[in-house]
């Protein structure tokens, strides 16, 4: 009988204590009423990503590549009626948003660029999220063929109506490249560079020098600089890969004379280049090694 007693009174303490312990929580600053909580509309990636822009890569096609941008209820409980939202390109917020980062880093930033028209295309701004439902999308068509490696593009979305209030998580701005298959970071395995001013530099992958390779087009992709043990230099390989996997080169604006041996093998993900233009030599083995 002793026994059950002092059972009973440890289940006291313990249920004691998990209310102390629950009301202690409820007046702390970590504490969140969910429960509490207005129903608000979002854009979900722009929460992650605190309004500011975020890559996303599409591989080079010439058909259009289809992205979704997702438009979220936040709340507690799933709308019962329909929500309504509205998107726009917002510009002016892109503008903002490089004039502040340009202040803070006036000799660095790099300010991006407005998507062009002709690189996308978006049937509708309006969502509609239906009675027990949490999202609905956006489709947008990106023309990858069309988007310019030199640049840096922005689409900035921003919710500017909604049947619900709309949250700070307001602003999504998809930072959209292009890159193809070939596009990466490559080590130079083995290499050999001659400029009249310092001879003859020969190398290898003990030397620890990688070279990226851009994307220029579907089946294109472009080198600079040009790197040595003694610096880099000046000179950009543009590269062309056919469908025989033989290559099309261009070293600083001179061909490369053909027929050679310079290839890509898909099998090691390996380039064979090749390049001369005035006096200057250039030839290397690339292997790929990771995404830029």
């Amino acid at each position: 009988m002793k026994q059950n007693k002092n059972k009973y009174l440890r289940l006291l303490i313990i249920a004691a204590m998990v209310f102390s312990l629950q009301s202690c929580l409820k007046n702390n600053s970590f504490y969140t009423d969910f429960s509490k909580g207005k129903p608000a509309i979002e854009l979900p990636l722009a929460a992650t990503h605190t309004n500011d822009p975020f890559a996303v890569s599409f591989d080079v096609s010439t058909t259009p590549t289809q992205y979704y941008v997702v438009v979220n209820v936040a709340s507690v409980n799933k709308p019962t009626s329909p929500v309504t939202a509205t998107l726009a390109i917002d510009k002016a917020y892109l503008d903002s948003f490089n004039t502040a980062q340009a202040a803070a880093d006036p000799d660095n930033y790099v300010p991006y660029e407005l998507m062009p028209d002709s690189t996308y295309s978006i049937g509708s701004l309006d969502v509609t999220i239906a009675a027990g439902h949490r999202e609905d999308s956006i489709p947008i068509q990106v023309f990858t063929s069309k988007l310019d490696a030199g640049h840096i593009y922005v689409l900035p979305f921003t919710i500017v109506k909604s049947s619900l209030p709309i949250s700070n998580w307001n602003h999504l701005m998809l930072n959209i490249g292009a890159k193809n298959k070939w596009d990466g970071v490559y080590k130079v395995v083995s290499a050999e560079f001659y400029h009249p001013s310092f001879g003859d530099q020969i190398f290898d992958a003990s030397a620890g020098i990688t070279q990226e390779l851009v994307t220029t087009g579907v089946n294109s992709v472009s080198m600079y600089p040009t790197k040595t043990p003694l610096a880099n230099f000046g000179a950009e390989l543009d590269i062309t890969i056919k469908s025989d996997n033989t290559l099309s080169e261009v070293f600083n604006g001179v061909p490369t004379v053909t027929p050679n041996n310079d290839h890509y093998d898909p099998d090691t993900r390996t380039f064979y280049v090749s390049g001369a233009y005035s006096t200057r030599k250039y030839h290397a083995t690339l292997v790929y090694v990771k995404p830029r």
